[in-house]
């Protein structure tokens, strides 16, 4: 019977070295990321090959590597700013797109971040009752008009708020399709960083669309 480490090193080598070559598809993605699960001493060179694809199918892979990993924030961090989406089911990518998701909360800091979140966004802060709990939501996204400046106008505002609400156990922060709330590995002081790099993308998006 053939060692299963052995075989690891084989799957993880074969695919990071068609790396090397050209970006690797989902399936080969995973499949390496499977491998890796008996390989940890090959994780950081992952990290480092998925990091230079930056696609869809890399920032998969990478959520699903350990987050300690050296180099893995800096891996994600790099998706998002350079404007990398998830894809859909059907396989088109979906909309790039900031947004925060949040219940109502008896914090202390609840009714600042909310009332900040009024003036900020207005009619667009969406407020709907679930299963007997009101819920907000606000979102930058790719759309008509220049993402540039209607980006750059809360910026700040947007950080401020994911600082005060994405410590509370109801919110989710979604950043071009991925999910992350109270379940995710990636915590809201590194969540923080990835809000910061699809700020950094939208500032560069000048073109107007129809």
């Amino acid at each position: 019977m053939n060692d299963p480490r052995q075989q690891a090193l084989h799957t993880a080598s074969m695919w990071l070295d068609t790396a090397k070559r050209r970006a690797l598809g989902s399936g080969e993605c995973m499949e390496l990321v499977d491998a890796l699960g008996l390989v940890p001493g090959l994780l950081r060179t992952a990290v480092g090959v998925l990091s230079c694809q930056r696609d869809g199918a890399a920032v998969d892979a990478l959520l699903a590597l350990p987050a300690g990993v050296p180099g893995w924030v800096e891996a994600r961090y790099g998706g998002f700013a350079r404007g990398v989406v998830r894809a859909r089911v059907d396989g088109r990518p979906v909309v790039p797109m900031l947004a925060l998701d949040f219940r109502r909360s008896r914090s202390a800091s609840f009714e600042d971040a909310l009332g900040r979140a009024r003036q900020v966004f207005g009619d667009a802060l969406e407020q709907l009752e679930v299963d007997g709990h009101i819920h907000y939501r606000f979102a930058l996204e790719a759309g008509r008009g220049t993402l540039a400046g209607r980006a750059a106008a809360v910026a700040q505002d947007v950080q401020w708020l994911h600082g005060r609400l994405g410590k509370l156990r109801s919110t989710r922060t979604w950043v071009n399709g991925w999910c992350f709330d109270e379940h995710s590995v990636v915590r809201p002081a590194v969540q923080v960083h990835f809000v910061r790099a699809w700020l950094s993308w939208a500032a560069r998006q000048v073109a107007t669309a129809p």
